[in-house]
């Protein structure tokens, strides 16, 4: 029942007996929960309960990989886990201790390359030197980023992922202040559109100026380094957009994923430029993000509509089908993260978020 509410959420739209299995083994599952009786009597295994309470409270457009790695690993029994047959058994190659040990290792040496990112965020801020008070998300914004993206070797991405989101609710939280108009959001749109207008110290929105163009220095010249193309064009081409939308009344969560989501593939060694963005099917993929992300902030936060599911289906069915004339399936797969990781912002309130962030970040697993 657990591995049919498991397979169940990968759900296409119009799946109907599959999404009725979903609620039946969810009920199921949430009744056995209620009465203690989370067990399976053909195995004996070191947390079975855990990891039902996991996937009951933390559905799979939410569940981020570092995220469900993190619990897992406190939930997988090695060798101890038996199976139940006609005499008890163990099965070597799905149960083995050298496993859990190689990934315990492995979770606390990159976990180790996190922090040390971590510290590396705080004091890449600070050096912005924004004076103004404002709402971040500092942590958040680079945790989202490194539980999703956190293979060491992919630092170029994650670091990107995690700056451009600092900077897009710098730049929001800034302009939304009373005493800045919309005039304050459209000359900020026409100064980075034509930088040579760009004058420092007469404005107040000078240091989120200077902030953005030198994040988008560094992100390009990091690309530059790892894979010798220059995407600073790019760069401010889709941050252009984004500006002229903020500015026209679109809100800033809508676009936001879609910005996200062409930077990671910008800094990518693919490095998708202006005729990738145009395809079709990425055009189409765009759409649904957006969509989902405007559904999200309107909605708002832990609550999620049936048009947010209709659109996270539909999602799962683009990026997981091929087609003809297809986008490479990582390109794909970048837009199913990101998307998840703002489900996940919807779905969870402050506090279990600060939970899970200690968890991945900062408890070593033992």
């Amino acid at each position: 029942m657990f591995n049919l509410y498991r397979a169940s959420q990968v759900l296409f739209p119009g799946e109907k007996i599959l999404d009725d299995a979903k609620k039946f083994s969810y009920n199921f599952l949430t009744e056995k929960r209620s009465t203690n009786e989370l067990l399976d009597k053909w195995l004996i295994t070191k947390d079975l309960p855990g990891e039902v309470v996991y996937a009951l409270d933390v559905p799979w457009y939410a569940s981020l990989p570092r995220l469900e790695a993190r619990y897992y690993l406190e939930q997988y029994g090695g060798e101890d886990d038996i199976w139940i047959g006609k005499t008890l058994y163990r099965m070597e190659n799905i149960s083995n201790n050298q496993y859990l040990e190689m990934a315990k290792l492995d979770y606390n040496q990159c976990q180790t390359i996190h922090q040390l990112e971590w510290t590396n965020i705080q004091k890449w801020y600070a050096h912005l030197n924004i004076k103004e008070t404002i709402n971040t998300r500092l942590l958040n914004s680079y945790y989202e980023a490194a539980t999703s993206i956190f293979e060491p070797e992919r630092c170029n991405k994650r670091v990107a992922w995690a700056k451009t989101n600092v900077i897009v609710n710098t730049i929001t939280s800034f302009f939304a202040r009373p005493h800045l108009s919309n005039t304050g959001i459209q000359a900020f749109a026409y100064e980075f559109t034509n930088t040579q207008h760009h004058e420092k110290n007469r404005k107040p929105w000078d240091g989120m100026m200077n902030a953005l163009h030198e994040t988008l220095n560094e992100i390009s010249l990091n690309t530059r380094v790892a894979y010798g193309v220059d995407i600073y064009p790019h760069l401010h081409s889709i941050w252009k957009v984004w500006l002229l939308n903020l500015q026209n009344g679109v809100d800033k969560v809508e676009g936001e994923a879609e910005l996200i989501v062409k930077t990671i593939n910008l800094c990518s060694s693919q490095c998708l430029l202006d005729e990738s963005f145009s395809h079709p099917q990425y055009q189409r993929l765009s759409s649904i993000i957006n969509d989902i992300c405007h559904q999200i902030s309107h909605k708002g936060n832990r609550t999620i509509s049936f048009e947010i599911e209709s659109k996270m289906q539909e999602l799962v069915q683009l990026v997981l089908c091929d087609s003809p004339d297809d986008l490479d399936t990582t390109s794909k797969q970048t837009f199913l993260m990101v998307a998840k990781t703002f489900y996940y912002r919807a779905l969870f309130d402050p506090e279990t978020i600060n939970q899970h962030i200690g968890k991945v970040l900062f408890e070593n697993v033992i």
